[in-house]
């Protein structure tokens, strides 16, 4: 009797350990979150940092000021999207506790501003790509002119303007013109180094459409000049028909960036990015921290050909063992490295001793060559040396000996008493 119950038992066992396993396990790893928060009591000077991400930097001082706190400016950057002054990072992240007096580091964006480049003339799907590539919103209308059709006749804001990417670009589209007698030809002539206005002017004489296709850098020819055309002179064409043309725009047109206060490197990059060429000057100043640029002679945003040259002046620090060149250099003298700091208070003694070493001409001026005078009068000894050069034969120089003293023991006779 007792072995028959057993079997029905260890059924009973495992059913229970199988439904009170899962429910344990669960228990067991759910704990966590059922143990209710412990409120913190802020003690005398503590404050919780408040959330000013997306914020003006005026809201943002603001805020922390009220709050016992103070805004350290890190770093601004472009940004595609935020507002010019708008708090993008900030540094302890809101909610952290800091004390009375504290610092908020905080990235603040400037915004994201490009130039407007000239889609003039140029067909609207062409244009609508070359403005949507550089990052600008583009609206179109449509009039009755003289262009091609379906070409740009003209935009707002202008070309080379400068607005933020998120500024929208209005093109006035060509729908063309309503004169048109497709029956009646017109004799094409050559354009070719001509003014595309003037040409444009020409054709809409004929009935007849200027349409351009593409721009090319030609240095030798003056912006907007036809370089060449679709169809040659001599040809006949029907009203209405677009002659396709090139036009050249002349140097590459580039923009000079803003690199005050940058590093040497950073602002190299930028010019030559830029397609400009970097050219530099050091100076010491302690107000310029070493090896950033203090000015540059041509100002932000300069219109100026490419591989024209820009010249930044460039810190050496308060006090520096750089020798001076002097005057301009494409290179960078040599500093403390790119990560280096002005010497500092401790080592300003031998700074100051430094250029009275570099002011004592005799390791400068070439003088010495001036000093060791008996060397040029060394060739005279060898000259008084016959014998060695050139040695005559023995019975010639006793010869000579005679001669020389029968004219000695002559020379009493015939003296004056």
């Amino acid at each position: 009797m007792k072995h028959k119950f057993l079997p029905m038992l260890l059924l009973i066992l495992f059913t229970v350990i199988c439904i009170s396993a899962p429910v344990a396990v669960g228990s067991y790893f759910s704990f966590p979150e059922t143990v209710p928060e412990i409120p913190y009591t802020l003690q005398e000077g503590e404050i919780i940092i408040p959330e000013i991400l997306d914020l003006s930097e005026e809201e943002a001082i603001t805020l922390l000021t009220q709050s016992g706190l103070r805004l350290v400016e890190k770093e601004l950057l472009h940004h595609p999207e935020k507002l010019a002054g708008t708090i993008l990072t900030q540094n302890p992240s809101s909610g952290a506790i800091a004390h009375y007096g504290d610092s908020v580091s905080v990235t603040v964006s400037d915004g994201w501003e490009e130039f407007v480049p000239d889609v003039r003339n140029l067909p609207r799907t062409q244009a609508i790509e070359k403005l949507t590539q550089t990052g600008f919103q583009v609206k179109t209308i449509s009039q009755a002119d003289f262009s091609a059709p379906d070409s740009v006749i003209a935009q707002n804001p202008e070309p080379d303007k400068k607005i933020s990417l998120n500024q929208e670009i209005t093109l006035t589209i060509s729908k063309g013109r309503d004169d048109i007698d497709p029956n009646i030809s017109e004799t094409i002539e050559n354009y070719i180094g001509m003014n595309f206005e003037e040409v444009k002017t020409i054709l809409s004489e004929k009935h007849l459409y200027a349409r351009q296709i593409d721009t090319v850098y030609r240095p030798d020819i003056a912006n907007g000049t036809v370089v060449s055309q679709s169809i040659p002179s001599g040809n006949t064409a029907k009203q209405g028909t677009c002659i396709d043309l090139k036009i050249s725009i002349g140097q590459v047109i580039v923009h000079v960036p803003d690199c005050s206060g940058k590093h040497i490197d950073e602002a190299r990059e930028l010019l030559t990015q830029a397609g400009l060429t970097c050219m530099t000057i050091y100076t010491p100043t302690s107000e310029t921290p070493l090896d950033f640029v203090i000015s540059q002679n041509q100002p932000p945003d300069t219109p100026l050909p490419e591989h024209s040259q820009v010249w930044l002046t460039v810190s050496t620090g308060s006090s520096s063992y750089v020798i001076s060149t002097g005057g301009w250099s494409g290179n960078p003298l040599p500093s403390f490295g790119k990560d280096s700091e002005p010497p500092t208070e401790e080592i300003t003694e031998p700074a100051e001793t430094a250029p009275e070493i570099f002011e004592i001409p005799e390791p400068i001026e070439p003088d010495f060559p001036e000093i060791p005078e008996p060397e040029p009068a060394a060739p005279e000894f060898p000259e008084t040396d016959p014998i060695i050069e050139t040695s005559p034969p023995e019975t010639e120089t006793e010869t000579e000996t005679t001669e020389q003293n029968l004219s000695y023991e002559e020379a009493p006779a015939t003296a004056p008493v």
